[in-house]
């Protein structure tokens, strides 16, 4: 009868299979790491990608909004010359015909607020808290989500602001019999005094007053959104060295 073979592990043995399966297992969850890690990398690098893209079209996108708010700023202005004008002759005072028309289209002339918000959206759809500068960021949200929307309201929801609906037709009715036409249908003349009965001088003065007082109001808030939109745009360019 033959003697049986001591088959059990050694502790050496042991220790080393056990030291093999340790750093088969620091292996796998080094490379689990590395590989979150890379991912997490791209991921931010995507992220960050992204984010100076938007600033890009933001910073773009406000040159852009700032000469179109200039644009309305300066029909506002224009409106005013033509209040003075319909003024005179109010007052009976003599005008110059010759730009009659235009000062006419001028004086009731409304404009629409186009201001484009996509970038500020587009942040705010990964979130704010890419803008790191408090300040910076303070002044994004305060522009785009306050001052945008004040424009648009005051632009195109102010009933003050309708002036051809609310205004035209009663300043060309009053107006009318007070016109001279020449042949070819060009207005020639203005009669002084205007041939209208006191109730529609009275009706002609405070149309135009209205008009003068809301062309100020339009002309004060686009003056403080343009400011705002000029400091952020500075804002952006000295932040983000790529934008300079």
């Amino acid at each position: 009868m033959t003697q049986t073979e001591n088959t059990a592990p050694t502790p050496k043995s042991f220790k080393n299979s056990l030291w093999k399966y340790l750093l088969e297992l620091i292996t796998v969850i080094f490379g689990v790491y590395i590989g979150f890690m890379a991912n997490k990398y791209q991921e931010t690098q995507k992220e960050h990608r992204y984010t100076q893209t938007v600033i890009k079209e933001m910073y773009q996108s406000l040159g852009s909004d700032i000469a179109d708010a200039s644009e309305n700023l300066n029909g506002h202005k224009k409106g005013l010359t033509s209040v003075e004008y319909f003024f005179k002759i109010a007052e009976d005072k003599p005008v110059s015909t010759d730009s009659f028309g235009m000062y006419l289209l001028e004086l009731t002339r409304s404009f629409l607020s186009i201001q484009n918000t996509a970038p500020f959206e587009a942040l705010k759809s990964t979130g704010l808290n890419v803008i790191t500068n408090d300040s910076l960021r303070t002044k994004i949200v305060h522009l785009y989500d306050f001052q945008y929307d004040i424009l648009e309201k005051v632009e195109e929801q102010y009933p003050e602001s309708n002036f051809a609906e609310r205004y035209y037709q009663d300043i060309v009715g009053i107006l009318d019999n007070g016109l001279v036409l020449g042949e070819s249908g060009k207005i020639m003349a203005v009669r002084t005094p205007l041939p209208i009965t006191p109730e529609e001088r009275v009706r002609l003065f405070l149309h135009l007053r209205k008009i003068r007082y809301a062309r100020w109001f339009n002309i004060s808030v686009y003056q403080t959104v343009i400011a705002e939109m000029e400091a952020l745009r500075g804002a952006l360019k000295e932040e983000y060295d790529y934008l300079k």
